[in-house]
């Protein structure tokens, strides 16, 4: 057993939401909850290279930090198509923390992308599955991601922890 983890990265994916995106559904007397819809998307990387296929999409739920924070649970749902024809069902949950002091720029799509990756706190766990015995080793595989706001969507690098 060892006290560092190992990680190898996996892919990186750029996932474009829909422009009508994000859409609130507002405070109901459980959460907070908005949805962005999926409307396409590019994974390039050694291991796992293809589309993110258009009908996914994210419900989030928003909550704000003591210190002003904006605070975002990611609950994505989503469907890849590697180059080669496998169909990969890829669900992920995460924490979005943006500070008070960002939050006007990361929510303007011309700004966003000039705010250093330190800006903000995006990390993502996704979970794999997959029928498609070319891609049977991601069923198995424990995987965690930094993301990055986009001006059309986000951007992921995804690790497997080995």
């Amino acid at each position: 057993m060892t006290d560092t983890l190992k990680a190898r990265l996996l892919c990186a994916v750029d996932i474009r939401l829909d422009d009508d995106a994000p859409i609130p559904l507002g405070k109901s007397p459980w959460r907070n909850r908005r949805v962005s819809y999926i409307s396409g998307g590019v994974v390039e990387g050694e291991r796992l290279r293809g589309e993110v296929m258009a009908g996914g999409g994210d419900w989030s739920e928003l909550g704000q930090g003591a210190d002003g924070a904006a605070l975002t649970l990611v609950d994505v749902r989503s469907l890849w198509r590697t180059h080669d024809g496998a169909i990969i069902d890829v669900r992920y949950g995460g924490r979005l923390v943006i500070p008070q002091a960002v939050l006007g720029d990361f929510r303007d799509p011309a700004k966003v992308e000039g705010l250093s990756e330190d800006a903000y706190y995006f990390r993502i766990q996704p979970i794999f599955e997959t029928a498609d015995a070319r891609y049977g080793w991601l069923n198995a595989l424990v995987a965690v991601g930094y993301g990055r706001r986009t001006a059309k969507g986000v951007r992921y690098r995804i690790f497997g922890l080995e």
